[in-house]
């Protein structure tokens, strides 16, 4: 895959936001508002364009980010695991471990489906997939959505037309896709793309349906296309993408931005169409 040539030169990608804690999970706001976090469970908020503020910690690192109606922050947290909401002025509740059965081993990833559900993958074990999909109530209910998706679950984003949620396996390796029932529910698991030698980690659509994929290893970002999967960005120098972990298009606009697990900064790119926009619903749950 690496002997294509990639789509967007490396020397046009801008560096943001440097000095950062080595951020995997990002997520940005209607208003353009980026949230990150950090190694130590710094969470970052701010704009691209100015120095972000850190409002607030959860236990250990922060990983993935998904964002409400509220303007509410959901991110994975490594050490206590489990999944956090971080409110706009820093306030920090434990919303959920997992299910009662299936306490959860290493949270990485929310999302929320059309219908107001909140999803959180658990990536298990490395090498043992045990990986699943947890889905939380309003209520504050978890339960095991899907374990059908779990070869290291990590990212996962719903599809443009809100049927169909793609999550990365980063043992199989590649990106697979389950079906979103009128309910909610999950199933129907397929595998859209397979990624021999890769660690992808993080998934983001655009507006045209294509399936951007940012991987751990190598440095490298790939565009799901229907005739297969391009190369758009490769850095082997590390000098613009550092193990790419997560990415998030600024809502309305073409501009994709990258977190850097092994480096200290954001990376931004302008890709040839807008992202797709995600499903933010109001969630009314409560400590």
């Amino acid at each position: 895959m690496l002997d294509q040539e990639p789509l967007f030169p490396t020397d046009r990608i801008e560096l943001v936001w440097q000095g950062i804690d080595h951020a995997e999970g990002l997520v940005i706001a209607d208003d353009g508002v980026v949230w990150a976090g950090g190694e130590l469970g710094q969470i970052y908020r701010g704009r691209l364009d100015s120095e972000p503020e850190h409002i607030a910690d959860v236990p250990g690192r922060a990983l993935g980010f998904a964002l409400d109606g509220g303007g509410n922050a959901y991110v994975a947290a490594t050490d206590e695991s489990g999944l956090y909401r971080v409110t706009p002025d820093g306030r920090v509740d434990l919303v959920s471990r997992g299910a009662a059965e299936r306490p959860v081993v290493v949270p990485n990833h929310p999302a929320f489906l059309p219908d107001g559900t909140l999803l959180f993958t658990d990536s298990g074990n490395w090498g043992r997939s045990d990986g699943c999909i947890y889905a939380v109530s309003p209520g504050g209910e978890t339960r095991v959505a899907d374990t059908t998706a779990s070869s290291f679950t990590n990212g996962l984003t719903v599809s443009p037309d809100g049927r169909t949620l793609a999550v990365v396996e980063s043992t199989l390796p590649g990106v697979s896709a389950l079906t979103i029932g009128a309910d909610g529910s999950l199933g129907g698991r397929r595998v859209l793309v397979e990624m021999p030698g890769t660690v992808p980690d993080g998934v983001a659509y655009d507006e045209r349906g294509r399936l951007l994929i940012a991987c751990w290893a190598p440095d490298a970002l790939f565009l799901l296309e229907p005739n297969g999967l391009r190369l758009l960005a490769h850095d082997p120098f590390r000098i613009s993408l550092h193990e790419p972990t997560n990415a998030a298009f600024v809502p309305g606009t073409r501009r994709l931005v990258t977190a850097n697990y092994g480096e200290r900064f954001l990376s931004v790119l302008e890709h040839d169409a807008r992202g797709a926009p995600l499903p933010r619903p109001e969630f009314a749950w409560t400590p």
